[in-house]
């Protein structure tokens, strides 16, 4: 992807590839997240009805307009997924924070294995070297699809639809966002008893969702 990444794929490099293993323990936000360039996480619900005892919980919107992402979340079934989609929030949130201010969050060596943050730090060389940067707003969707005590499997969508590549100080559409504005995605979360980490992340560049 990084050889000639579509600048849909590079802005969601660390989504995009096989990727290992991020998350702190229990269903408590990683440490060290409310920094001085991020905002507490916005928890609001995404319907926009009233609930009723027969309604379904609705997803919970975590929105970080400083970093360009948000993510919606499903509501958890036990506490196995909170900590697992707490996790991801906060992976999410980090990553998108280092594509635009092309350096990496130092958050993400406490949420990443080693194989995730070597391909994040490859893409923002990548950027570095060809002086391009991302901007703009990306929606995370992810569903949980498989759950247990010790691992989450999640799909759903990542809209790209609103991401800015800024070329050289000019803004512009990533590539292949035409074609494919809504993409889906895949991570897996397991806990080896340490805390949660994201063991696999990709995306499908290819196709809508």
């Amino acid at each position: 992807m990084l050889a000639r990444p579509r600048a849909l794929g590079l802005a969601l490099c660390a989504l995009a590839l096989t990727l290992a293993a991020c998350g702190e323990s229990g269903g408590q936000e990683p440490a060290g997240l409310d920094d001085v360039r991020s905002s507490p996480v916005a928890t609001t619900p995404a319907a926009t009805q009233e609930a009723t005892p027969d309604d379904e919980p609705a997803p919970t919107e975590h929105a970080f307009p400083e970093a360009g992402v948000t993510i919606v979340t499903p509501p958890p079934s036990g506490p196995a997924e909170e900590a697992a989609l707490t996790t991801f929030v906060a992976f999410a949130r980090e990553w998108r924070w280092s594509l635009g201010e092309l350096r990496l969050s130092e958050e993400l060596t406490g949420l990443a294995a080693a194989p995730v943050v070597d391909e994040v730090e490859r893409s923002l060389e990548y950027q570095v070297d060809n002086g391009i940067r991302y901007g703009g707003q990306m929606v995370i969707t992810p569903v949980v699809e498989e759950s247990s005590d010790t691992l989450v499997v999640l799909g759903g969508c990542v809209d790209g639809s609103e991401v800015v590549l800024i070329d050289d100080g000019e803004e512009r559409a990533p590539d292949g966002v035409d074609q494919h504005p809504v993409i889906p995605m895949r991570a897996v979360l397991a806990n080896d008893g340490s805390g949660w980490r994201v063991n696999e992340n990709a995306l499908d560049e290819d196709a809508s969702c």
